[in-house]
Formats: C-alpha cells, structure tokens, sequence
C-alpha cells in the first residue's frame, strides 16, 4: 500500500458508476470526470481511466490489464465493502503501488432490514398472493385470474398449511459478521429463536461457545438467512444436500452474494417442495437475465426476488459518502483508513 505522492499536487479523480451514489466534494485539489455507468470491459474502462490518477468504482471491477493500460492510477475507492474482485488480483495492486480502499458497514442495517424484509415476502407469499389477486404474471390464458373472486379466499394457496408467525420461526444465520449480527437483534426482536451456524465442516470442539454446527442448524431452522461473505470456502455453501436437509416448512433467504447457494439446487428445492420458499437479493451473474439465470425461469414456486437493492436507503448513501471522503482525505494526507491492500 502506498500513501499519496508528496509530489503529485493535483489529482484527477474518474468515478465510473455515479449512478449508485452522489459524489461529494473533496478539499484537496482536483479535477473529476464522472460517468452514470460504465460497461465492465477493459476496452471501455481504459478509455476513462487513461488519464485518472484515483479511480472510484462499486461494482465494475478494475483489473490487471486495466491497470497496466493506466500507468497515472495511484488509488482506487471501491464504494462497498465487497471486494472479492480485489483480494483476486492483490498482487498485480501491490505490484503497481496502487492503493485500494473500500467502504465498509456502510449498508449494515438497511441490509439486515432487507432480509427481514425479504423473510415476509416468503413466508406470506406476497408476490405470490399479488399475481394471483391481479392476474399478473399468470400466462395468456388467465385461467386463475379469477380465483380469488370465485373462491372469494387464498388461504388454500398455503400448501403446507397456514404461515408460521415470527414467536415460532427457527432462524438459523449462516454468515455472523455486521449484517449477520443486525439481523440476529432484529430477529429476536421480533420473538424468533436464533441459531448462529458454526463455519460448514467444524466438528466438536471446533464449533465455538454460542454457535451450532453448520449441518445442525440448517436441519433445525425454519428460516435461514445466508449473509456470509462470498469467498471459495463459502461458494456453493448451500446446495442440493443441504436444501435436501432442511424442514420443508422452511424459507431461505440470500442477501450476501450470488453462488453462495446454488441457484439451480433452489429452483429445484422450490418445484419438487423440499423447502417451503426462497427470496434473493444477488445473483450468480448480475444482472441475471432471462435465458441464462434459473431463476428467471417460469414457474418456480415462491421465489421472489429483488435486484441487489438490499444496501439501498438514505443512510447507506450518507455513510458511502462520508466513507469516501474520509478515505480519500485521508489517502491524499498519509493517514490510509479502511485499506484493502
């Protein structure tokens, strides 16, 4: 990692996705080119960043061929915490003196608020329950448009019988960082039990004081949240065998990244009812679309599905913004925070 050049006394500063969050003003001087989006090609991202010496992206990763095209870059502001994309080619950052910032826990309650949120969505059926007393989404014929009015109730719609309130959910969190613990607070606050997963494969004495072994609590939970970072120890946490294992009364819900689980094992859980309902926030290649993700396809049972919004609120913005600023100040003034590497 690198400090700013004591001899570089003005910056050009090239954000390539305003379209996530305003950019605020820095003290240092500068000059900013700004782009709404910009496609995640190296073709495209070289062209606007030739001349930047700090980049600051969300989601379009910058990599080593970017990077050896753009020899003024000194430090990149990735504006989230993931950054799995980083910790892949560490080295060629390292190599290059380039600095990488992030920032982190800027999303942490809006995010646990959305899995809360996308729990409801589940359990209740609601986009479900919306189509059917609309007619949305029923294909041409709309035979089942009017079932609400002829059978003047839905209630039949809950297969497995009638939801379960939150004083009887089993929740088990897969991933007990920030979000993982916002979510068990919010979780008891509302009367659930909670069960915290030990890490997948840990035995005996390597489950730690307060968690349950990962197999256990999948088997026990009426609902399971995934907010676990996405690395190659937790890609496919969930698949066939673990959804296989589940209560078939449960809900699970995704708000960490997509491959975590297995989006063709969740279909699959969905249509054959090994499980009662699933609700994603990420996706196994984003934006999905339709022809490629499973889950687009028709007729998946209670699936619903949200476009990576989880992080999104007022104060996700102000902390992303404040975060930036102090990254960057500090950057420029040889006091790094929040270093990535």
């Amino acid at each position: 990692m690198a400090t700013g050049d004591p001899n570089q006394t003005h910056h050009h500063i090239v954000c390539l996705e305003e379209c996530h969050c305003p950019i605020p003003p820095f003290s240092f001087p500068h000059t900013y080119t700004g782009y709404d989006s910009t496609p995640p090609s190296a073709p495209a991202l070289i062209s606007a960043l030739h001349d930047a010496t700090i980049a600051i992206t969300t989601i379009v990763p910058i990599t080593p061929d970017v990077l050896q095209a753009c020899p003024r870059l000194q430090c990149i502001v990735v504006m989230a915490t993931g950054v799995e994309w980083v910790h892949e080619h560490s080295a060629a950052f390292q190599a290059r003196g380039v600095t990488v910032i992030n920032c982190p826990g800027a999303n942490v309650g809006t995010v646990s608020e959305h899995a809360i949120a996308l729990y409801f969505a589940a359990r209740r059926k609601v986009v479900a329950l919306h189509n059917l007393v609309t007619g949305s989404g029923l294909g041409t014929s709309g035979d089942e448009s009017n079932e609400y009015a002829e059978k003047r109730t839905l209630v039949h719609r809950f297969e497995g019988g009638p939801p379960h309130t939150t004083q009887q959910e089993v929740l088990a969190i897969i991933g007990y960082g920030a979000v993982g613990k916002r979510i068990e607070t919010v979780a008891r606050a509302l009367g659930m039990q909670v069960l915290i997963a030990e890490r997948k494969g840990a035995m005996g004495m390597q489950v730690r004081e307060g968690r349950v072994g990962f197999e256990t609590a999948v088997q026990r939970a009426t609902v399971v949240i995934v907010a676990a970072a996405k690395s190659e120890e937790t890609v496919g946490l969930i698949g066939e065998e673990e959804l296989q294992a589940m209560r078939r009364d449960a809900v699970v819900v995704n708000v960490a990244r997509g491959g975590i689980v297995e989006e063709r094992a969740l279909v699959r859980a969905l249509r054959e009812g090994w499980i009662a309902g699933a609700a994603v926030d990420v996706f196994d290649g984003e934006p999905p679309v339709r022809g490629q993700s499973v889950l687009l396809e028709d007729n998946v049972p209670n699936l619903t599905l949200s476009p990576h919004i989880a992080w999104f609120s007022e104060s996700t913005i102000r902390n992303l913004q404040d975060l930036l600023v102090e990254g960057l100040e500090g950057y420029i003034e040889g006091n790094l925070v929040n270093v990535v590497c």
